[in-house]
């Protein structure tokens, strides 16, 4: 903070029935719970939740404040105070500094430069120690105006004369000597010319006072002039003792002047979409340099590292505003650096700029006193500071983060004093006391030696980030207005509405709205989901809503209190057992409600895991597929298909086995093996070839048809069975079909001519050349067609019409029920 300050002057969708088409929907993520559609009118369900619940994200603000790093700050501070040291302005630590604020804005994403304007020099003295303790001390001194400026080290042991200022003694010769510093001006200039003529390389002054301040050596002596006579504090001389109490101290000492420029670090995010160059523009700057002798570790670093942290956080968020950062050059020097950059700023620039945010001394760790205890202040440059922008939004932004109300004064003397000036809303924040009698109480470490980064403290200074980096933010977002309207149209007033946006992974709180049905909120630029829910259950929501500059938001909640409707679509081809013969089965869903355009559907295999339903599904598993399905609107009304139980989708594509063998003793005895795993034997049949009707060859079905074959099928049948043959020989086909009427290969068995009868006297050829069947028989394999069983001849082979079996005696019988059924397949 500069120390002299001149005042300044101045509708509904009707009923539909959705078809819900597209790829197979086997392989997606399963889900537990319904989940409703997020189509207008409707609001997402977890946004209702949230507002049922209470458990909100952290707003924007919450958001931002809570993420602010005050280790990150403080290490800024250190690396400024502690790395770099004592920055005065147009030196090589000042253009260190900068450089370092300008990696870490590249870092961020700003864009940033450099402006440089002229100042005055300044002298100092550099001290490098060959050992040195671990509490930060500054090394550097207030050179003489009229002494030895070497711009080069010159390096010597230290010794200490003292209080002594009378007597030189012999051994200082080639040494720096520190000695205490004497009031009278006649006693140091008889000092000084002593020493210099003892040969002394160097003369260190230590002050007397507890203020720490430098002493100053001013004009030296004639006989003074050609060595090195320096000015430290009671802090510094204080470190030198220390150190030679434990040995020998060299010391390496620069005296150099300063160069006649300096510069501002400037870092510019662009406003989104700004291709015009109109957004509004938002300030946020600390000065850089430092006084002679003092690290400035709260004057200023801590300034530098609280608007780091803020533009860190800044350039996460999307926003319609251009921020601007800047570190001000030159400030202990006139507030010079921050009125060059203000004073080239176009009348177009000033309109469109918020405000300037300054940061001076926002990290002390000094508590005050019980009169005068040190808080966090904001303080605009004249007393109407109640109208000043900046301090409005950090005054909203400590109450909102329930920090209480900003403490507020008026002052002068930093760099907000700049941006005033030109007529932009400026404050200068500061961790201090103020009074309107007393304007400001500063740290006793104010342009000392001692402003190290020991008196400083990082909780303060992560305060500082939050309502001033915060308060920024607040700034530069947008205010939206959401309007609900209840189900007659009428502004809905006490609705809770929520909000979701961009990559949110929970729903913000907007608030409640007021008598008149809205609320405000503030949003970055996204796109945003919102929800609201009335009292009475209703429900409304607008979706993918784009955030920008005074964004409106329109809701109309609804009251649905009415289930929809889902329906399978299952392919034809079951056969009246209901049984498939091809796979895979596809099977549609479609679903319809009389208000929800598309509500939500899913399906289960199992009726505990849920799957979002895209299209047809294909069911390939043989044998029994399961299959639920439900439909849910977005008020959360939900139909689930079947009620209870599944629907099954029965699958047998795979043909039965079937093994058959003749009797080698007992002709036309046929032993039979047939296996069907899935939907089950059905029948065994054969026929004679070459063109006989099949016919049953067992005695009973195998098991019922229908839905239930699956679980009751007979997966086996073994038996034997007798062919009925007359006493030619025949060629017999055997073959084996399951429930869902898959035909196994047929089995071809040969049997020769009974060789027990006689054969018939071939008759004589008709004239048409064709010669009749013998009287009262049958054409070979048309038996079974003309009777349902074998003609009773007089063969010995078929006495009594009985059957014999090997392994049992069984009837045949036709299966005409079952075989009327797999013939209809």
């Amino acid at each position: 903070m500069h120390e002299q300050h001149a005042a300044p002057t101045r509708t509904r969708t009707p009923k539909r029935v959705l078809g819900v088409l597209g790829a197979a929907a086997i392989a997606v993520p399963l889900i537990a719970a319904p989940s409703a559609a997020f189509a207008a009118p409707y609001a997402p369900p977890a946004g209702i939740d949230a507002i049922k619940s209470g458990s909100y994200m952290p707003d924007y603000l919450q958001e931002f404040t809570g993420q602010v790093d005050d280790a990150a700050v403080f290490e800024h501070v250190r690396h400024l105070a502690v790395d770099i040291g004592p920055r005065v302005a147009g030196t090589s630590a000042e253009v260190e500094a900068n450089a370092y604020v300008k990696e870490q804005l590249d870092s961020y994403g700003f864009t940033t430069r450099t402006e440089t304007f002229p100042v005055s020099v300044s002298t100092f003295a550099n001290v490098t120690p060959d050992r040195d303790l671990p509490t930060q001390v500054s090394w550097q001194y207030r050179p003489a105006a009229n002494a030895l400026f070497t711009n080069t080290p010159v390096t010597a042991q230290v010794f200490d004369l003292g209080t002594n200022t009378t007597v030189v003694p012999e051994d200082v010769a080639g040494k720096f000597v520190v000695a205490t510093w004497n009031a009278t001006s006649a006693t140091r200039t008889q000092l000084l010319t002593d020493l210099a003529t003892a040969g002394a390389t160097g003369v260190i002054f230590t002050n007397t006072t507890a203020n720490q301040a430098l002493s100053n050596p001013g004009n030296v002596p004639e006989a003074a002039t050609g060595i090195q006579v320096v000015g430290a504090s009671l802090y510094q001389g204080e470190r030198i003792r220390e150190l030679l109490s434990t040995g020998p101290l060299t010391l390496s000492v620069t005296t150099e002047r300063s160069s006649t420029e300096s510069s501002n670090t400037i870092g510019v995010r662009p406003a989104v979409g700004d291709t015009d160059g109109n957004a509004p523009i938002l300030y946020i700057g600390a000065h850089i340099d430092s006084v002679v002798g003092s690290p400035g570790a709260s004057d200023n670093a801590s300034g530098v590292g609280i608007m780091l942290e803020s533009a860190r956080l800044l350039s996460q968020y999307a926003l319609d505003t251009e921020i601007r950062v800047g570190t001000w050059g030159a400030e202990e020097k006139g507030i010079i650096g921050s009125q060059v950059h203000a004073k080239s700023l176009t009348p177009e620039e000033i309109d469109r700029t918020i405000g300037a945010w300054n940061m001076d001394m926002a990290g002390t760790a000094h508590l005050g006193t019980p009169e005068k205890p040190f808080g966090f202040w904001g303080l605009s440059l004249t007393k109407d500071g109640i109208n000043n922008d900046v301090l409005n939004h950090a005054d909203a932004l400590s109450g909102h983060t329930d920090r209480g109300p900003l403490n507020r004064g008026f002052v002068g003397r930093s760099d907000h004093q700049s941006f005033q000036d030109v007529g932009i809303d400026a404050a200068v924040f500061s961790w201090m006391f103020w009074s309107e009698r007393d304007s400001i109480v500063l740290e006793p470490t104010y342009h000392m030696s001692n402003d190290t980064i020991d008196y400083v403290s990082q909780e303060r200074m992560g305060v500082s980030a939050e309502i001033i980096g915060g308060s920024a933010f607040r700034a530069a977002l947008n205010t939206l207005t959401v309007s609900v309207e209840d189900e007659a149209g009428k502004p809905a007033a006490g609705v809770p509405v929520a909000m979701s946006c961009g990559t949110d992974e929970g729903w913000r709180e907007v608030g409640t709205t007021e008598d008149d049905g809205t609320v405000s909120a503030l949003a970055p630029t996204t796109e945003c989901d919102f929800a609201a829910l009335g009292a009475n259950g209703a429900i409304g929501g607008a979706l993918d809503q784009a955030i920008a500059t005074d964004a409106e938001v329109e809701i109309a909640l609804i009251n649905d209190t009415t289930t929809p409707t889902v329906a399978f679509d299952a392919p034809d081809g079951a056969n009246a057992a209901g049984w498939y013969r091809t796979a895979p089965i596809t099977v549609g869903i479609t679903a319809g409600d009389e208000t929800d355009d598309a509500p939500t559907v899913e399906f289960s295999r199992n009726g505990t895991d849920w799957a979002a339903y895209t299209g047809p599904i294909e069911l390939a598993d043989e044998g029994v597929n399961t299959l639920y399905a439900r439909a849910t609107d977005g008020a959360g009304n939900t139909t689930q298909l079947p009620a209870e139980g599944p629907q099954e989708f029965l699958l047998d594509s795979v043909a039965p086995t079937l093994a058959a063998t003749a009797h080698p003793d007992a002709r036309g005895d046929v032993t039979v093996e047939a296996a069907d795993a899935t939907s089950g034997v059905a029948d065994v049949e054969y026929r004679f070839l070459p063109d006989g009707a099949w016919a049953p060859l067992q005695t009973e079905p195998a098991a019922a048809a229908g839905a239930a074959a699956a679980a009751a099928a007979v997966t086996t049948e073994a038996f034997t069975a007798t062919v009925p043959l007359d006493a030619e020989a025949a060629t017999v086909e055997v073959r084996a079909t399951d429930t869902a009427g898959n035909a196994s290969a047929a089995v071809t068995l040969n049997f020769a001519a009974d060789a027990t009868v006689k054969p018939e006297p071939k008759p004589e050829p008709k004239p048409d050349g064709k010669t009749p069947p013998a009287e009262g028989k049958p054409a070979p394999g048309k038996e079974l067609a003309q009777t349902g069983g074998p003609t009773l001849l007089a063969y010995g082979a078929f006495a009594g019409g009985l059957l014999l079996l090997s392994g049992g005696a069984l009837l045949i019988a036709r299966r005409r029920a079952l075989r009327a059924e797999l013939s209809d397949s």
